[in-house]
């Protein structure tokens, strides 16, 4: 009897043992293991910027992390502001934008989306506090002025030499922050002085924006090339012939100092990054705008797909 006492008091040690271990690994049963760290992941306030924040944090989490999700903040200089400021590590931005608008550069337009990203690179470096551009993908966001097909027809549109010219006879769907910004609108006014549109709608949904097109309610709307809506035949995208517009290829920025403490988190980031082109984010933002799918399910389908998750 006293045998089977040690035994019991043996195992029951084990047991107490093993439950200490799971409890330290972040529970039992589930396999979870220790978390590599935490990070704030944020994102602006469209599509694209939301689904791209979701891939960046599925896979940060597949891969141990404890993500912060911050996404849905608002424009270019919420988010910089919130990046300089602490409240988030990492972002997704666009090339250009970050040069012009978060970084205030007013040197020359630069000719090839290199150049355009070392620049940008190497100003988020200078900065106090520092940040690190990461890689940038392989495609350009830009602009893409959306015109309505018998729109184009009847006035013959082709190009921004062809829809200024037309603009007095013509409703443009834009948003506050286009107008605003001195790559936007006032550049399209700057470059192409005959520009005069006979009314400006500032729609700030881009999905009420392509709506408003459909509509009639007006002829002509400001969209980005990677937008779903962009797929229908019902519209045409005039040419920029002058290329007015900086490079605008999507690229993560990362606070410095987070990734000096965290060197893994590169590697990972650039991973989904490079998983991505034009036609695969027009397909993803389609999904979430046109089918009324969830970000989040969106994105994970396609990192799934990648390998990126399992």
């Amino acid at each position: 009897m006293k045998h089977r006492v040690t035994i019991r008091a043996v195992t029951a040690a084990l047991l107490a043992l093993v439950m200490a271990a799971l409890a330290s690994c972040g529970g039992g049963g589930g396999g979870g293991e220790e978390s590599q760290g935490e990070i704030t992941v944020g994102s602006k306030n469209f599509t694209e910027q939301i689904i791209l924040g979701e891939l960046y944090a599925q896979t940060l989490e597949e891969e141990g992390y404890t993500v912060n999700r911050q996404l849905d903040l608002g424009n270019v200089t919420i988010l910089d502001q919130a990046l300089q400021s602490g409240d988030i590590d990492m972002y997704p931005e666009y090339t250009g934008t970050a040069l012009v608008t978060a970084l205030g550069y007013e040197g020359e337009q630069l000719d090839t989306p290199e150049e355009t990203y070392e620049k940008t690179k190497e100003l988020y470096e200078e900065r106090d506090p520092a940040a690190t551009l990461l890689e940038q993908a392989n495609f350009n966001n830009t602009y893409g002025i959306a015109v309505r097909r018998d729109v184009a027809e009847e006035y013959d549109l082709g190009t921004l030499e062809d829809l200024a010219e037309a603009s007095p006879n013509l409703v443009l769907a834009s948003f506050s922050e286009f107008q605003q910004r001195e790559d936007g609108f006032p550049n399209i006014e700057e470059s192409y002085p005959a520009t005069d549109f006979q009314e400006i709608k500032v729609v700030n949904d881009l999905g009420l924006r392509y709506q408003a097109l459909q509509q009639g309610d007006a002829d002509v709307a400001i969209g980005f090339t990677t937008d779903g809506q962009l797929r229908s035949d019902d519209l045409v995208v005039v040419e920029d012939e002058e290329n007015i517009w900086p490079f605008y290829h999507p690229a993560p920025v990362i606070n410095q100092e987070y990734l000096d403490e965290n060197e893994g988190v590169a590697e990972i980031i650039n991973s989904v990054t490079a998983s991505l082109d034009l036609e695969t984010m027009q397909e993803l933002n389609g999904r979430a705008d046109l089918d009324n799918e969830d970000a989040a399910a969106v994105a994970e389908d396609h990192l799934r797909e990648a390998g990126l998750i399992e």
